[in-house]
């Protein structure tokens, strides 16, 4: 039988002394490890990303959020377009179906031709009698 010897291994040593921890998917486990819009020293893990602003990830989560609800409102205006023309035809023939008076325009109408005749009839008399 063959025996296998056994060699520790050593780390190489351009790597750094502790392993890389992603987050990447995971929040972060406390507020000090959120990034900051403060400058980034260079001895942290992160890469440095020049600029008083946000931080890209804040500036990418705020185009995300302005982008879902741009896509949210032209989805609902859609619908809502949609339902309102339905409902408009549907309330504009119940209306005059059921609705509108008819004896009442009916009423009216003769009501403002009489009247006007009568007012023609006295502005005629009133321009033939002088």
């Amino acid at each position: 039988m063959a025996s296998l010897a056994l060699f520790p291994l050593t780390q190489p040593s351009f790597l750094p002394s502790k392993p890389f921890k992603s987050n990447v998917g995971f929040p972060p486990s406390s507020p000090l490890n959120q990034r900051t819009s403060h400058a980034t020293p260079l001895n942290c893990h992160k890469m440095y990303v020049p600029g008083n602003e946000a931080s890209p990830e804040a500036k990418a989560a705020k185009n995300l959020h302005d982008f879902f609800n741009y896509i949210t409102v032209k989805i609902v205006s859609a619908q809502l377009q949609a339902k309102a023309w339905f409902m408009f035809l549907q309330v504009r023939f119940a209306y005059c179906k059921r609705d509108f008076e008819w004896d009442n325009l009916k009423r009216l109408v003769f009501k403002m031709v009489d009247e006007s005749n009568t007012k023609l009839m006295r502005e005629y008399v009133q321009e033939t009698g002088k």
